[in-house]
């Protein structure tokens, strides 16, 4: 048989090689024998033989012995290396690839919106926001820029009663669909509910096309309702009663509410003898929502994401007004209280 001279003994070539570190060490031990060995060039440094994975001759037991220093790799990383075919990678980055599977399979729920988080700190006696879409029917409100007011009033006022309904609010509406109501039928509507807010929505018109902005009215002073008076009321009309709330401090909230959210120009809150805001028991706001006269105003109410942003910040007026009203002991409590 022919001898095999063209390779010198094994265990000579791996004493020449030296100790190495990492993936580069793996390469030096325990590599199959076969016909693609090739001789090294006299040029090639030991690290370069181990990087282009020559096969060094084998040794009589048939594989290859380790390097002095060299130990032999085993656990759980080598499977996972040889299972997901990770030859040359390190151990450090293996693990981080391994971190980042089993975070997206463990990761938990991410973080609960802040409309959840807001209606977990409010108390179960909600009050019922009556939503007053102004306009109607035959009256269209204003019209300008392609925008008919009782439309978008009509559909801002859905927008507000999803989103207080998720809060838990129990909301009402004076209308569902294009219907023309008189204002002492709104008022009427409010009325008849018993612990309510009550929000009269609006868009502003002008001849004046620079105008723009948001603004929110309360009532002046409130006036008692028809159904409170009694005879002496043809001689005289009574005084709203003592402590009334107008709606003063409901109507900064909505108002700060909307600048915020809407980066509008801020038209400031103002007190006025607005009929649905006077003669409703409940506190009670009126809302324009911009000038569709304003040609930039009105591109941006005629957009669906714009009337979500004011619904947003009409519902966040509401829940901040609603932390600030004194809260009423339950009787039971009360009775608890005497003994």
């Amino acid at each position: 048989m022919k001898p095999r001279a063209a390779f010198p003994r094994a265990e000579n070539r791996i004493a020449a090689v030296p100790p190495m570190e990492g993936d580069q060490a793996l390469l030096a031990f325990d590599a199959p024998a076969g016909p693609r060995a090739e001789p090294p060039k006299p040029s090639e440094s030991p690290a370069k033989l181990v990087n282009r994975g020559v096969i060094l001759t084998n040794p009589p037991s048939g594989r290859l012995s380790r390097a002095p220093g060299m130990s032999r790799r085993s656990g759980i990383w080598p499977r996972l290396r040889n299972a997901f075919r990770m030859q040359h990678t390190m151990p450090c980055v293996g693990l981080v690839v391994l971190a980042g599977c089993l975070t997206f399979v463990i990761a938990p729920d991410e973080v609960p919106p802040v409309d959840n988080r807001i209606a977990a700190s409010l108390d179960n006696a909600l009050p019922t926001v009556v939503i007053d879409p102004g306009h109607g029917g035959r009256d269209d409100g204003a019209r300008a820029n392609g925008l008919v007011e009782k439309e978008l009033t009509l559909d801002l006022g859905l927008r507000v009663k999803r989103q207080l309904d998720s809060l838990g609010f129990k909301t009402a509406l004076t209308r569902t669909n294009d219907t023309y109501l008189t204002l002492p039928e709104r008022v009427a509507k409010a009325n008849e509910i018993e612990n309510s807010y009550f929000v009269s929505l609006h868009f502003d018109q002008s001849t004046n096309s620079a105008a723009s902005g948001v603004e929110t009215f309360y009532a002046s002073q409130k006036v008692v309702p028809e159904s409170a008076w009694t005879w002496v009321g043809y001689f005289e009309k009574p005084d709203a009663p003592a402590g009334a709330d107008n709606g003063e401090t409901f109507a900064g909230y909505v108002q700060t509410a909307l600048v915020n959210r809407t980066d509008s120009a801020n038209r400031g809150i103002r007190g006025r003898e607005l009929y649905v805001v006077r003669h409703t028991r409940a506190p009670a706001v009126l809302v324009e929502g911009g000038f569709i006269s304003n040609p930039f105003d009105a591109r941006l109410i005629a957009t669906p994401e714009y009337r979500d942003r004011l619904a947003a910040a009409i519902v966040e007026g509401v829940v901040q007004y609603h932390k600030t009203v004194p809260r009423t002991k339950p009787p039971t409590q009360l009775a608890k209280a005497v003994r």
